[in-house]
């Protein structure tokens, strides 16, 4: 499935990947305390509670096309957004240490999701 022959915007994209990211963490038992929590200028996908530790978790995701150059979720969490991210997580509202990263690639036979916990 081609997003564009479906019209899906970006940011139906990404709500569609928080929410599956979301479903994957409390489905292996993390509590997902907050979403799409507004710090300053910046955005935090998800705020959860993973292992006992406050996480900051990060979404990216991309639609894969037929071709071997379909893009990659993970080329979206360079230096510069891990840095982002770290300093989004280490404010006064998030207070959280811990960056993790939930990969969702989404192709015409379904998705494909990959979680790199401590990723930032």
């Amino acid at each position: 499935m081609d997003p564009r022959s479906d019209d899906l915007s970006r940011r139906d994209t990404g709500r569609a990947a928080e929410d599956l990211a979301a479903r994957f963490l409390k489905s292996r038992g993390h509590l997902v305390l907050a979403r799409n929590l507004r710090v300053g200028r910046g955005e935090i996908d998800i705020l959860a509670e993973v292992d006992g530790e406050r996480t900051v978790v990060e979404v990216r995701s991309r639609w894969a096309v037929s071709d071997a150059r379909s893009p990659d979720p993970l080329d979206a969490f360079d230096a510069p957004k891990a840095r982002q991210v770290r300093k989004l997580a280490a404010s006064l509202s998030a207070r959280a240490r811990r960056v993790d990263l939930i990969a969702v690639r989404f192709h015409r036979d379904g998705v494909d999701l990959l979680w790199l916990p401590r990723a930032g």
